[in-house]
């Protein structure tokens, strides 16, 4: 038979197991479901997690490249909307070989600063596939003001995949 006493005290570790379940289970919530859009690079290869970095608000980051041949720069410029990349700009020195020589619809080239300026883009990409240049290429990834040269993220000569993906704190913390 149960006193009153007793029946309290039962009741009572019944509702505080019930609180650290919810509790352990909004945490669990927290940490494991992507909330949040970051610029990953994977090798291409395996697949593995290779450098991450969340994007702002707007989700732009660029990539700047010298051209093998022309030896000019050239700056692409994306943002990142639902899982794409968006190529919405381009700068170059020096127009020629390997360069854009067709517009799309809507798209505009225009000189200015004495670069080509090819705005209005909309180009969309699941992902981008690249070899970090061995030679000359230098390819920089620009995001929230720093510059990263691809050569450190990986070995050059590598093949990369740079993409937008909805991460988890879990998974940023695991590297996976």
């Amino acid at each position: 038979m149960l006193l009153p006493k007793d029946v309290a005290a039962t009741e009572g570790r019944t509702a505080f197991r019930l609180f650290s379940f919810l509790l352990l289970l909004a945490v669990a919530c927290i940490l494991t479901v992507p909330m949040h859009t970051s610029l990953v690079i994977r090798d291409s290869q395996t697949q593995k997690l290779v450098w991450s970095s969340r994007l702002g608000e707007q989700g732009e980051f660029s990539i700047r490249w010298t051209h093998s041949i022309h030896r000019s720069a050239v700056e692409e410029h994306y943002r990142a909307a639902d899982g794409q990349l968006i190529l919405s700009e381009m700068t170059f020195h020096d127009y020629g070989i390997g360069m854009e020589n067709e517009l799309a619809p809507g798209e505009e080239l225009v000189i200015a600063n004495g670069q080509f300026l090819l705005r209005n883009m909309h180009r969309v990409f699941p992902a981008l596939n690249l070899f970090i240049g061995q030679i000359r290429a230098n390819h920089t990834l620009l995001l929230a003001g720093q510059e990263i040269p691809l050569h450190l993220v990986a070995l050059p000569g590598a093949a990369i995949t740079i993409k937008a993906e909805k991460r988890s704190i879990m998974s940023e913390l695991g590297g996976y």
